[in-house]
């Protein structure tokens, strides 16, 4: 059964109040569904509050941040996922 690692956003909360946290998942091709998604951290399967953004064998392949730095300093990160919320979608 073909599988992936997936990596991406998981979307909590509505609204104002919403945020997103990374967040991995794996996900299988089952023969008339296509790629279905499976949480065994939240022991779920994957939703619309899952936001996809790479896909892989492995962590290597599809890991959120790849890179590297040297040299001194400090350095901050912030992130920021936008997406459209249920009532968005609806109107469309």
């Amino acid at each position: 059964m073909p599988a992936r690692y997936v990596s991406g956003y998981l979307s909590h909360g509505a609204g104002h109040e919403a945020h997103a946290s990374s967040h991995a998942w794996a996900e299988a091709f089952v023969d008339y569904l296509g790629w279905v998604g499976f949480d065994p951290t939240n022991r779920a399967c994957a939703t619309d509050a899952y936001i996809r953004t790479a896909v892989g064998l492995d962590y290597a392949e599809a890991g959120p941040v790849r890179g590297v730095r040297s040299g001194g300093g400090t350095e901050t990160m912030k992130i920021r996922v936008s997406f459209p919320s249920q009532q968005q979608q609806q109107a469309q």
